[in-house]
């Protein structure tokens, strides 16, 4: 891969944990597909740097706290 995550790459997996901070230098990233997957924790800080997103799905995981501040920056997003 060439500095290209598909759409559905992390989808579906059963993975677990918390979220990799380092996703959030994926910057050209548009759409974040998360779900039936068994993340745990706060979404981190740097997904803030996702300002091309347009969709994030998160159902199925076990992600908590508060919605964080910094989805004002996903300013296209069309779907939560």
């Amino acid at each position: 891969m060439t500095g290209v995550l598909p759409d559905d790459f992390l989808e579906s997996n059963m993975l677990q944990g918390p979220l990799p901070r380092t996703l959030g230098s994926l910057t050209n990233l548009s759409r974040l597909l998360l779900p039936c997957n068994n993340f745990s924790g706060e979404l981190p800080e740097t997904l803030g740097n996702l300002r091309n997103l347009t969709d994030v799905r998160l159902d199925g995981t076990e992600i908590s706290g508060k919605i964080p501040s910094f989805i004002g920056n996903w300013t296209k997003l069309n779907r939560l």
